[in-house]
């Protein structure tokens, strides 16, 4: 007990406790994929998609872990810019398009899979276990709420209130959402989003109640 209670003082010396951003890109359609195709050529193509995401990382994030489908990455900092997030997913959504389309070719049919993400702003703490980095605090448990909503689009970027507005600004709605899903053609849409989705005003506000989307 008293080895246990020393062991607690020691860290508690040394614990990060800082503000960061929580970005979690999340693969849409993965869990109709997974259960269409065989374990082998499954486990070599979410590899790919995920490895699209991690090469995209041009912020230098650090990856918590990777979660089948999803990459959690972290980065204790000043809030960034909503325009420097918007085209963190941009490159994200299209290394992602351009490496899936690739494995559609030589597979000769399309597998539904697009790309989502979620941006939270918090306080948190990171702790090791072994040789992994772990996160701790409320920013990370809300994040993984984010992505547990009724959003039809499967094309999206959904960000908090503490991402992407100042501290005096009036808080209206705890969370802004723009959709890049457009007649599934989504590097086009990237393209033709960019001036539109580039300013805070053009981002739609909703309401999100345990986790669902009440108006979209």
């Amino acid at each position: 007990m008293k080895c246990l209670y020393k062991e607690y003082l020691s860290e508690n010396k040394n614990i990060r406790v800082e503000e960061g951003m929580i970005i979690i890109p999340d693969i849409s359609g993965y869990t109709d994929f997974v259960n269409s195709i065989c374990i082998e050529a499954g486990r070599y193509i979410t590899r790919e998609l995920l490895s699209a995401i991690l090469q995209a990382n041009t912020i230098g994030m650090k990856v918590s872990e990777i979660e089948g489908d999803a990459i959690l990455f972290y980065k204790f900092c000043k809030k960034p810019s909503v325009q420097k997030i918007l085209k963190l997913y941009e490159t994200m959504l299209r290394s992602f398009t351009v490496r899936l389309k690739e494995i559609e070719a030589v597979i000769g049919h399309e597998l539904g899979l697009s790309l989502k993400l979620v941006a939270h702003y918090g306080t948190f703490s990171e702790y090791t276990i072994g040789a992994f980095k772990k996160l701790y605090g409320e920013p990370v448990v809300k994040a993984h709420t984010l992505l547990k909503n009724n959003i039809k689009s499967k094309t999206y970027i959904l960000m908090t209130y503490d991402m992407i507005c100042k501290e005096s600004d009036e808080k209206e709605k705890e969370y802004f959402f723009v959709n890049y899903q457009v007649n599934n053609n989504f590097i086009t849409t990237i393209k033709n989003k960019t001036n539109e989705t580039n300013s805070k005003n053009n981002i739609r506000p909703i309401s999100l109640q345990s986790g669902i989307v009440q108006k979209l």
